[in-house]
C-alpha cells in the first residue's frame, strides 16, 4: 500500500505544479505564482510581475515533469538537486502565500486551511521524492 500512495501522492503533485506553470502562461491571474508575485508587491510595475510569473511556471513546470519522471525512472540526473531547489522555493512560496497575504489582506477560516493544506502536501511530496530526505525505494 506504501507503494501505491507514494506513486498516486506524486502523480497528483506533478500534475499540480504542471498544471499551475501552464496557468502563469495561459492566464497570469488563475496562477497561483501571481498571488505569490501580488503579495510581495515589487515596485517595478506590472510587466515585472508578469515575468516573475512567467519564470516561477517554467520552474513548476520542470519540477512537475521532473517529478512525474523520477516515479517511474530512480537514474535521473541532477532530478535531486533541482527538486532540493525546487523544495527551497515552495517553502518561501509557503512563507508568502499562507502566513503573509493572510495577514496583510482578508482571512477566511476555510479557505485558509483548504490552500494551506494542499501547499503543504506538495511540499510534503517534493520531500518523500529527493534522497536528500530519505526518498523511498521500492525495489
Amino acid at each position: 500500500m506504501k507503494r501505491l500512495g507514494f506513486f498516486l501522492l506524486n502523480i497528483a503533485v506533478s500534475l499540480y505544479l504542471f498544471v499551475n506553470g501552464i496557468l502563469g502562461f495561459a492566464n497570469v491571474n488563475k496562477s497561483e505564482f501571481y498571488t505569490l508575485v501580488h503579495t510581495i508587491g515589487f515596485p517595478w510595475g506590472r510587466d515585472f510581475d508578469i515575468a516573475l510569473v512567467i519564470v516561477l511556471s517554467i520552474c513548476a513546470i520542470i519540477a512537475g515533469v521532473l517529478l512525474l519522471v523520477s516515479v517511474f525512472r530512480n537514474d535521473v540526473m541532477a532530478i535531486n538537486v533541482i527538486l532540493f531547489i525546487f523544495i527551497a522555493l515552495w517553502v518561501a512560496f509557503i512563507i508568502i502565500v499562507d502566513i503573509i497575504n493572510p495577514v496583510l489582506y482578508k482571512f477566511e477560516p476555510l479557505t485558509y486551511f483548504k490552500q494551506l493544506s494542499a501547499h503543504l502536501m506538495i511540499l510534503g511530496a517534493l520531500f518523500t521524492s529527493t534522497k536528500h530526505f530519505g526518498r523511498i525505494y521500492y525495489n
